[in-house]
């Protein structure tokens, strides 16, 4: 996943990597010119001796300079290419917030692309609050990526410190990188107790972001069952889990910098101590050596930090892998569309022998459903809660395929027409409203993105809205809040059913939608459905029979099959399950109105 993202910004990543290489170059060679400077005053360094190195010679005019000259002029070189490295260093630090920031950005877009892309059933499998944990893991990509080129930063300014110890003492040299191989593979199996502890904490805060939103969207059961405690109990389990995680690994985390700190003054010590009695007699020992413990103690603690940064690269792991599993295409399903252009609405919908059965479960949520829908015509599906009804509107939307069986339009599988076109045709109005936290006007023109300003007037007083958001303060430029919380219960069905009828569409299904609204709007709404059957196939789902009394046919479900079918009157003249839930329900009516 990193590999391709980073390659599509490769001029970029380019630029990291020379800007590195650049700093650790100029880094070297300020060593280098030290050392230099430092034999000056001791006369080992001379202005003809300079001469023979060409580029320091001729280019820098050191030719003919006294000692202290020469002296200050290699100290100002040297300072010269501290400044270019630092430049070279703000460079590369502005490349890469760049790179960062273009990087995070793109994650996102892919991963809620990948959210509204993914198939409905699979989608509907996760938890919000998994879903929403997923992106809080893509800052710590962008931190991988920071650490990355630190990292290779650092390590290319070792490379370079290296190569000036190998010129000054390869012995010594060779005995160092010995004693920091040695100590980092020891550091390396610390490190790697570290990841695991990482990984734990990380699925701790998953788990309770979980928590967190399912309890927050449930809160009014939560009170309205008492059982704070119980909700209390569940997350401080997991937070427990957290909790222990995060301070094993703050402990060994605490051990890392004194250890380093304590083997650094042992080791410059040591190799002082070495180099002392190594290089005693030499003409140029004094400069050496003293360059020789200068560069080694400038370079331990880059090995500090280069350890540091694999710790979290390490820690960063986890986040990277959650990432990337989230944007996996491969073990996904994602819609299916046809290629058939819809030209013309469709005179009838035919569902012919479907059986449907979910993910998961053992049983049909539908089982050998056959019957024709004509044009213009309004059908009714009634039946106990669980009996299929909203499972036909998940059919014809095709946010399912029938497992068994075929739907039709006019003779054609619809599965052959192309997606988006056929859910255009079909305006739904949910048991379950959504309503999105921005004005009234964007809510309504989210059924129809171009829609007129007549057009959504039009739409609203067909579903009796206009009335309403007329008299609010700000009109249709109302910002409803979350989820509508503005809004009474009627309040957002009508402005639901208002964004469907906006669409003008084929096939209007009204699963639940009149079940929030008084008696008085639902006679409006059954208004409204006469004048717009006239034009549309009219689908409705309902659990108040009052609703659909005027249907030309209704369909009685009974655990996922077709057991009555008929008008009003003539399914009460049969007596059978229909004309038992009427009265039922006339029962209960009557007892509330006394």
């Amino acid at each position: 996943m990193l590999r391709g993202l980073l390659w599509q910004y490769r001029f970029f990543v380019t630029l990291a990597l020379v800007t590195n290489i650049g700093m650790a170059i100029f880094e070297g060679s300020t060593m280098a010119v030290f050392t230099l400077a430092l034999g000056a005053l001791t006369g080992q360094t001379t202005a003809e001796g300079l001469a023979s190195l060409g580029v320091i010679g001729d280019l820098a005019g050191f030719r003919g300079l006294s000692s202290n000259a020469l002296f200050l002029a290699l100290i100002g070189l040297a300072v010269v290419l501290q400044l270019l490295r630092s430049g070279l260093q703000y460079a590369n630090g502005v490349v890469t917030a760049y790179l960062v920031s273009w990087l995070e950005g793109d994650l996102r877009r892919r991963m809620f692309r990948q959210f509204v892309s993914i198939s409905y059933p699979q989608i509907s499998r996760y938890k919000v609050g998994d879903l929403v944990s997923y992106t809080e893991q893509i800052a710590p990509v962008g931190a991988l990526v920071l650490n990355i080129n630190r990292l290779i930063s650092d390590l290319a300014v070792v490379a370079a410190y290296v190569v000036v110890l190998m010129w000054l003492s390869w012995q010594m040299t060779l005995a160092a990188v010995i004693a920091l191989v040695l100590f980092s593979g020891v550091l390396r199996r610390f490190m790697a107790r570290l990841r695991r502890f990482a990984e734990r904490y990380l699925n701790a805060n998953v788990a309770f972001n979980s928590y967190l939103v399912e309890y927050l969207h449930g809160i009014r059961i939560v009170h309205a069952f008492a059982r704070q405690k119980y909700a209390i109990a569940q997350a401080d389990a997991v937070i427990n889990d957290g909790v222990q995680a995060r301070r094993m690994s703050g402990v060994r985390w605490a051990a890392i910098t004194p250890l380093y700190h304590g083997l650094t003054v042992v080791g410059v010590a040591t190799f002082l101590l070495l180099g002392f009695g190594g290089m005693r007699g030499a003409p140029d020992a004094i400069p050496r050596l003293i360059t020789f413990v200068f560069t080694l103690y400038r370079l331990l603690p880059f090995v500090t930090i280069i350890n540091n940064n694999i710790a979290s690269i390490y820690d960063s792991l986890p986040a990277v892998a959650r990432v990337a599993e989230i944007l996996r295409t491969d073990d996904k399903a994602y819609p299916t569309s046809g290629a058939l252009a819809i030209n013309h609405s469709a005179r009838q919908i035919e569902l012919r022998n479907v059986a449907l059965r979910y993910p998961n479960s053992t049983g049909d949520a539908l089982h050998d459903i056959s019957l024709i829908i004509p044009r213009g015509s309004m059908t009714a599906f009634v039946g106990a809660s669980g009996a299929g009804k909203s499972s036909l509107v998940n059919l014809l939307l095709r946010l399912y395929d029938p497992t068994v069986g075929h739907i039709l339009a006019d003779g054609v599988e619809i599965a052959a027409f192309d997606l988006e076109q056929w859910r255009g045709r079909i305006g739904v109005v949910d048991q379950d409203t959504i309503i999105f936290h921005t004005s009234v006007r964007e809510n309504l023109r989210f059924g129809k993105l171009d829609a007129t300003e007549d057009e959504i007037i039009a739409a609203a007083k067909v579903a009796y809205a206009h009335e309403f958001i007329a008299q609010f303060a700000d009109g249709y430029d109302t910002v409803v809040g979350e989820r509508g919380y503005r809004l009474s219960g009627g309040q957002r069905q009508r402005i639901a059913i208002a964004r469907a009828v906006l669409r003008n569409p084929d096939i209007l299904v009204f699963d639940e939608a009149t079940s929030a609204l008084d008696s008085h709007s639902e006679r409006l709404i059954q208004a409204a459905l006469e004048h717009l059957r006239k034009d549309h196939t009219i689908l409705v789902i309902a659990h108040r029979l009052s609703t659909v009394v005027q249907a030309d046919r209704i369909v009685v479900l009974d655990e996922g099959q077709i057991v009555e079918d008929g008008t009003h009157t003539e399914l009460l003249a049969r007596g059978g399950r229909y004309a038992s839930l009427w009265q039922t329900q006339s029962s209960v009516d009557v007892a509330k109105s006394e």
